[in-house]
């Protein structure tokens, strides 16, 4: 696998040194670069299941050079050389070479930090690229103290509150990145370097889809306007909403965010675009930076489900015109910040949880925004461009004039001194499109302003709008739960496809089948277990005969392995790391919530064992993924892997879970439990006892655990799919698509 080539023509400012060190650095780069198979997939242009296919059939497919089980490693050369060698098309593209060479550098939850210092790095070299090649010239260690202030001097606008130190190791990943840079231009590097690190972190880098910040660009009436438009975001993350404001034209764009190295990330996609950009690092509403500026636009996605925004802090902010916000309402804090900073008549539009609608503590300030004028339509996105969850909800507001905010201009819609007397709200199940669509309408009909009466009268014909949107006027909507989920007003069937049919039409087969082939495959899956050679204790070889058995805390004294806990301070549902709860560990999943940095926080690797314990039984997996951060009342188990099996340990503390839970009645059992290798009634993990054995027959033991794990997320995938195929049969027997056959039941 050969390098990228040196670009040597146009460059007489360059030294052979810096020369020398770029071709070096870019052989080395394919030396070492490693991918994963989705990597692989992406760059040979097939799906996943191909490049399993592939190691399945061919046994010259390259080995894992690092990684999981679950998700290996394979050597970038080894893999283009075979793909080469069996005539199949595979092309690496540049920005590969770079971010292969990045995640081998650092650990996934600094992969944004180095990212942030590449792009700082670009900016600097494509506004002095004398400068830059001069530094990289330099030893690598040389280099690495200069490249920071360097960039700093050349690109002043960039926020503050980033790591400013560049690692040694560092400073060749920048001549490779300036050799691709050459070769495909700065901006367009970053932008595949922005969007790997968004796949690879999407947990911490949680921003909406492309889509949604193109529909919300167009909803607030910015395609078309001139360049003097201000667009704010003041939850930016990597600056997504802004790149797409400044696609459309707008001309001056403004963010912020807690996260500096989101804040960085922003930053730069947007200068190396030429834009006029100013984004700074903070939490908006605590020190908010743009308290006198008024946007022509406000599009925001503020982060879900905030325990400590600022409340008391911020009880006399001046933004509460409509109330001071809950304390566990805090995303109505952000759409009143974004309302306060948006100019007399600008469009707001900010990304909501479903749940914002409807709660019950946030009734009073959605009543006050119906009677202001401000809120414009709540529209439900479709689910499918969300990866988890319920999809979120669109609000689309726009400010008003006054204290009341009940006048004033509105960009787009409705006229001047127009008065809503009628809100849209809309579910869209599949197509984005139909969203604009809706709105396009809605605003054409002249759904702002009005008769009361007559504008009542049109409420009862939706005739004009796409199925699942609905115009309710706001007099209704102002009861005692001023309930505004389009979920609760609008019966959305099923849309049909391009065919013809409904989803449940073309969904159910699909389904039906992938629930047969599971089960069928459970009978392969489960395990063979057998006694070894006989059944009873005089037929056991003496190689398996437990002689002795230790706990696990007195493993932990020998420093055969050490026990973790959290920090006490760790608090989930703030922060972007991803954070690995007790309820992931019970059921069997990824990290689900997310944490900020902290002292003494445990970052989990490969191999470590977690066991979490409820209602007396005990329940452990291996770690396959590395990044995650221990969550609060789990336990970590870090082995010594020339002494424990991960998987042996797992499997040992699950049995004695088991034997403990079948046991919680006390007493003799339950110290007897404690004695043959189960836990004591309290359940704690030091005193559950392991079988001493030798390392090859633990792994053996821990091959037959890891079985046993698969067969039970067989299960589990199963009884998803179970549970989906009863959903669509409903939906399909209910609107007629579908109908079993002329034999009944039994």
């Amino acid at each position: 696998m050969n390098g990228l080539p040196v670009k040597t023509s146009g460059r007489d400012t360059a030294s052979s040194a810096a020369v020398t060190a770029t071709a070096t650095a870019t052989a080395t780069a394919a030396d070492t670069a490693t991918v994963t198979a989705t990597d692989i997939a992406r760059l040979a242009g097939v799906g996943r299941a191909a490049v399993s296919n592939w190691r399945r059939r061919f046994a010259d497919f390259p080995a894992p050079v690092g990684g999981t089980s679950t998700s290996p490693l394979f050597a970038l050369a080894s893999v283009a050389d075979w793909l080469a060698r069996h005539d199949r098309p595979f092309q690496v593209e540049a920005a590969d070479q770079v971010w292969q060479r990045i995640r081998g550098a650092v650990d996934d939850p600094r992969l944004g930090e180095v990212t942030g210092h590449l792009g700082g790095f670009l900016i600097y070299r494509q506004r002095d690229p004398a400068g830059a090649t001069a530094l990289l010239g330099e030893s690598d260690a040389v280099a690495a103290v200069s490249l920071e202030p360097a960039i700093a001097r050349a690109v002043p606008e960039l926020p503050g509150g980033f790591p400013d130190t560049w690692e040694t190791g560092w400073v060749a990943i920048a001549r490779v990145a300036a050799e691709a840079a050459d070769r495909h231009g700065h901006a367009e590097l970053f932008d595949a370097l922005r969007a790997r690190y968004r796949e690879v972190c999407s947990r911490q880098v949680a921003e909406p889809p492309r889509a949604v910040g193109e529909l919300m660009v167009t909803l607030a009436g910015l395609r078309g306007r001139s360049g003097a438009a201000t667009v704010l975001d003041p939850a930016c993350g990597i600056g997504g909403l802004l790149e797409a404001a400044r696609a459309a034209g707008a001309g001056r764009l403004l963010g912020q965010d807690v996260n500096p190295t989101m804040a960085r990330v922003s930053a730069v996609g947007l200068l190396l675009r030429g834009g006029d950009a100013r984004i700074v690092a903070g939490d908006s509403l605590l020190a908010g930076t743009f308290a006198g500026e008024r946007a022509d636009a406000v599009l925001c996605a503020p982060p879900f489900g905030q325990r400590s925004w600022g409340y008391d802090e911020l009880l006399g902010a001046p933004w509460w015109r409509h109330g001071v916000p809950p304390r566990g309402e805090p995303e109505l804090a952000w759409v009143q910040y974004c309302l306060a900073h948006a100019r007399d008549g600008a469009q707001v539009l900010v990304i909501m949880p479903a749940a914002a609608a409807s709660r019950r503590a946030g009734r009073r300030i959605r009543a006050n925004l119906l009677r202001a004028g401000e809120l414009r339509a709540v529209l439900g996105l479709p689910p499918g461009l969300f990866p988890a969850g319920s999809a979120p909800d669109l609000w689309v507001l726009r400010r008003g004039a006054g204290p009341d905010a009940g006048a004033g201009s509105d960009a787009g819609a409705g006229g001047a001194g127009a008065t809503p007397a009628q809100v849209l709200l809309g579910l869209a199940r599949d197509e984005i499109a139909v969203v604009e669509a809706a709105w396009a309408l809605f605003v054409a009909a002249g759904g702002f302003g009005g008769d009361t009466a007559a504008q009542a009268d049109q409420v009862a014909d939706d005739a004009d709008l796409p199925a699942g949107f609905r115009r309710i006027c706001v007099a209704d909507l102002l009861d005692d739960e001023v309930d505004v989920s389009p979920r609760r007003y609008i019966d959305h069937p099923p849309e049909r496809t391009a065919v013809g049919e409904f989803p449940a039409v073309g969904e159910f087969p699909a389904v039906r089948e992938d629930f047969l082939a599971t089960v069928a495959s459970l009978s392969s899956a489960v395990p063979l277990l057998t006694p070894p050679r006989g059944s009873g204790p005089a037929d056991r070889p003496a190689s398996l005969s437990v002689t002795s058995s230790v706990t696990i805390g007195e493993l932990a004294k020998a420093g055969s392995l050490t026990i973790l806990m959290a920090p006490l301070q760790t608090r989930a549902g703030v922060g972007d790391l991803p954070l690995l709860t007790a309820g992931d560990v019970r059921h069997g999943r990824g990290p689900s919530s997310r944490t900020e940095e902290l002292a003494g926080m445990l970052v989990l690797r490969p191999g470590d064992v977690v066991c979490v314990t409820a209602s007396g039984e005990s329940m452990a997996r291996v770690v396959e993924d590395a990044g995650a951060v221990l969550g609060p009342r789990v336990v970590l188990l870090r082995g010594d892997p020339d002494r424990l099996d991960p998987y042996f340990l797992a499997g040992i503390l699950r049995a004695a879970g088991h034997r403990a839970h079948g046991r919680s009645g006390g007493g003799a059992d339950a110290q007897a439990a404690g004695r043959s290798g189960g836990s004591s009634p309290r359940a704690d993990p030091r005193r559950v006892r392991i079988p001493v054995l030798p390392l090859a027959e633990q792994r053996s033991r821990g091959l037959d655990f890891q079985r046993l794990t698969m067969v039970e997320k067989s299960l589990r995938n199963a009884v998803e799919l179970a549970e989906t195929i009863v959903r669509l049969g409903h939906l399909g027997i209910a609107d007629g698509s579908l109908r079993g056959g002329e034999t009944g039941p039994g």
